[in-house]
């Protein structure tokens, strides 16, 4: 039942859903508007490459597991340089491989690639593109949609549903129903709640709590670019722990 069998268009929250949708899909879908999956889209498009880590900027970690795979450990949101910060990779030089740590998306990343299925990050920004990419990966398999929300707590906790995922996965859940009408209920009204608003995403996106808490630390600009609905045709692509074009 939590498989949501049946449909060929499936959505489900977090790390739970990853292990629901996992083990029946063709492909996932992950879904971490602020800001993982958008920074990973304009990294691909720009050329470069992203090691996701499962793990905080703050783990030392991190760092080992960079030089290891000879990539550029992303800096922290506040400090200069790459960073998870989308508006920070905007510069970001073709054929950089840069380590992303981020406790949401690059962990529904780390456990969806233990699944025999095709992972790819999608977004506001390339919606369509992703989804078309997840429809001709899954064969006659389902297609997966996991918003990644966030957690109640420092380091971990319950699941906190984010209005921008939700609109994230409610894009993508958009355009696959276009390829697909074979929908769940989630998957469909995802949908619904996101052509809602699809006239007003950049003020929608700037009232979420998500939104407020960038904005407030001078990261506004992330917010709109995380808005810019289907702007890219990058559909990013996890292959070998790395996410490419």
């Amino acid at each position: 039942m939590f498989r949501q069998q049946g449909y060929r268009i499936r959505l489900e929250w977090g790390r739970e859903g990853v292990e629901q949708l996992g083990p029946e899909c063709g492909a996932l879908i992950i879904v971490d508007v602020l800001s993982f999956s958008t920074a990973v889209d304009i990294a691909v498009s720009r050329g470069g490459r992203v090691l996701p880590l499962p793990l905080r900027h703050a783990d030392p970690r991190a760092a080992v597991e960079a030089e290891r795979a000879g990539a550029v450990l992303a800096a922290a949101k506040h400090r200069s340089g790459w960073s998870l910060s989308p508006s920070s990779l905007l510069e970001l030089p073709a054929g950089t491989l840069l380590a992303l740590p981020s406790p949401n998306g690059a962990t529904l990343s780390a456990r969806a690639a233990g699944f025999d299925l095709t992972v790819f990050a999608g977004s506001i920004r390339n919606a369509d593109a992703v989804a078309k990419a997840a429809i001709a990966a899954a064969g006659d398999r389902p297609v997966g949609i996991v918003p990644a929300g966030e957690r109640w707590g420092v380091v971990d906790g319950p699941l906190r549903p984010s209005l921008e995922d939700h609109l994230g996965a409610g894009a993508i859940a958009t355009a696959l129903l276009a390829h697909d009408a074979h929908g769940s209920p989630e998957a469909r009204h995802a949908a619904v709640g996101f052509r809602a608003v699809a006239g007003e995403l950049p003020a929608v996106l700037a009232e979420a709590i998500s939104g407020r808490e960038l904005t407030g630390i001078g990261l506004v600009r992330d917010v709109r670019l995380a808005a810019q609905w289907n702007i890219s045709t990058a559909a990013p692509l996890l292959v070998g722990g790395i996410y490419g074009g």
